[in-house]
Formats: C-alpha cells, structure tokens, sequence
C-alpha cells in the first residue's frame, strides 16, 4: 500500500493476510461459524508486525454465544510509548480472549434488533504491566441491528 499513514506519508507498507472461515448448518435453524485470521504489515526497516485472530459464534434460534482469541504484535511509537526506555524497533505482543452472549428481541422487515454483553481479558508483556496492568479487563453491553437470515 502506497503512503496510507497520515503520519508517516513516507512509508509504503507490505500487507499480507490469510483467512479460513467455516460455517455448519445445524438442527432447526440453528448454526455453528468459525474463523481464523492472520495478516502481516511490514515496512521497509522495521520488523513486521503480525496479528492473528481465532472466532466461533453458536447461533441456537434466538440466542448466539461467541468467543474470540486474538495475538497482535505492537510497536512502541503504536502504543505511544518512550523509545528511549522501551526500544524504537521492539515489538510488544499481546492476547485477548472475549466471551459474550446476544439475545434476538425483535424481528422486522428482515432486520434484528438485539441486545447483547461481552467481557474480555488482555495479556501482555511484562515490561507493559506498569502501564496497562498484568491482566486489564474490558466488559460492554450493547444493542446490535443486523439484518435476517437470507434463505435460499
């Protein structure tokens, strides 16, 4: 990609990525999804930075239950860190693992209305505890419209 950093206008960046998805049908309108997800951004000079994402959701009529694993390598001028103290080119790793459940109220016009909670729990790096904690926690509750299933 050709200059896409508003801050850096200098730097093409070399993007790779790769995905799978599945996706099983199951009894009663029921169905199962899962995808894995890895990419690579790499500029010229700097070691490349991955990421890598792992997801299944269980859709049951009205009610989907999902998890996420997700593993991203951060640069320090990303997390706005000293590069004096913590290193211009070293690249920080960190997990996230989110759980979380949606329930379908409505139906209209080919469009859902629900509402839905996750909370997830980050890993990271010893030399990021002082900054973010050794293991930050996140939670949301939320309201998600989408549309319907399409039906063949």
């Amino acid at each position: 990609m050709k200059s896409p950093e508003l801050l850096h206008p200098e730097e093409d960046i070399n993007r790779t990525t790769a995905s799978a998805i599945f996706s099983q049908p199951l009894q009663q309108n029921n169905h199962l999804n899962i995808t894995g997800l890895w990419g690579l951004n790499k500029i010229e000079g700097h070691p490349g930075e991955n990421a890598v994402l792992l997801e299944g959701a269980l859709n049951m009529r009205r009610v989907a239950v999902y998890t996420r694993y997700e593993w991203v390598q951060k640069s320090t001028e990303e997390l706005n860190l000293d590069p004096v103290q913590y290193g211009a080119d070293k690249l920080f790793t960190v997990h996230a693992l989110t759980a979380g459940v949606s329930y379908d109220l409505l139906r209209v016009a080919h469009t859902r209305l629900a509402v839905g909670a996750q909370g997830s729990v980050f890993f990271n790096e010893q030399a990021l505890h002082r900054l973010y904690g050794s293991h930050p926690l996140a939670g949301e509750v939320y309201l998600r419209i989408y549309p319907d299933l399409m039906k063949p």
